[in-house]
């Protein structure tokens, strides 16, 4: 296994998320939103809901698991670990919260059905999703079904915030960023056919059959998605949410990228840090910044350099 020393996200950063990120950013009303759903504790929130329904793990009680974390954050030399839960609720889900106190929770089937190898790259993913800086966006995406519903009614200030600008740049950001954090997996399994088969089983292979046997046949229809046409999907992003994660379609950009010199340069270390971008918006809160600085003035969270 290659430790990725000095990983940056930039490095694997895919350009549509980086387009929908931006797009994301540049919608009227998106800084407001987040920035009174996290007054209003959206993240405390949370928190309490994952708390109350799941169990920590630690190397102590499920030194396997934990084991596979410890690789996953030293091969994408992540230094900071995050806390880790398993949740039955999430089945072969897996969902990272908190900004500022982050955890991990992993969907219980997660570890019943998915190798070492397997867990290594759903355990990347979500580091990726913590090194691109999606946390807070994803909070606001897992709140957005609910968040439809409440805010239309809403007497706290908050009504009429969630347009349906914001809903549709958000969607479609979502989608996107399981592009990047795909990617950020692979770098942790350093496997193509293990990310495969963990796509497939998360797609919905059933347990007695073995994800070798169909990996030509789920590669054949990946590429075939292909074809599909990108603005016709993205018509219909308003109609997704979270949990329609579009298996294939990752599989397909994933396929592509692994298959590509980009991600053989990522591993040989040949790739260089990106230039920092030009930081629109604290990506803690939301607040809209004006000027450089070291600390957000809306949350007062220390912003990337």
């Amino acid at each position: 296994m290659t430790k990725l020393e000095r990983l940056h996200p930039g490095e694997y950063l895919h350009p549509f998320d980086a387009k929908a990120l931006q797009a994301l950013q540049s919608t009227n009303g998106l800084n407001t939103l987040i920035k009174k759903l996290y007054d209003w504790g959206l993240e405390k929130y949370l928190r309490q809901q994952y708390l109350g329904q799941s169990l920590k793990l630690s190397a102590t009680n499920f030194p396997d698991v934990w084991g596979v974390f410890e690789t996953a954050c030293d091969t994408l030399d992540f230094k900071e670990k995050p806390q880790l839960y398993v949740m039955r609720e999430l089945g072969m889900e897996c969902f990272t919260c908190g900004v500022t106190n982050t955890m991990i929770i992993l969907g219980t089937e997660c570890i019943e059905k998915l190798s070492e190898e397997e867990l290594l790259f759903a355990l990347g993913r979500e580091i990726g999703h913590i090194q691109c800086q999606h946390v807070s966006y994803m909070e606001v995406g897992a709140m957005l079904p609910v968040l439809a519903d409440a805010l239309s009614a809403a007497t706290l200030g908050m009504g009429g915030l969630l347009s349906a600008g914001i809903q549709l740049a958000l969607v479609e950001w979502i989608q996107t960023a399981e592009y990047s954090a795909d990617r950020a997996g692979l770098l942790a399994c350093q496997n193509m056919e293990v990310a495969a088969s963990a796509l497939v089983k998360v797609a919905g292979l059933p347990l007695q059959y073995d994800p070798a046997v169909i990996l030509d046949d789920f590669k054949t229809q990946a590429i075939e998605f292909e074809g599909i046409n990108r603005a016709t999907f993205m018509r219909f992003t308003k109609y997704l949410t979270q949990s329609k994660a579009w298996e294939v379609a990752r599989a397909q950009q994933l396929f592509k990228w692994a298959e590509s010199g980009d991600y053989k340069a990522v591993l040989e270390r040949k790739t260089q840090a990106p230039a920092p971008p030009t930081i629109n918006f604290c990506p803690s809160c939301g607040y809209k910044l004006t000027m450089a600085g070291k600390f957000c003035p809306g949350c007062g969270a220390v912003l990337p350099m």
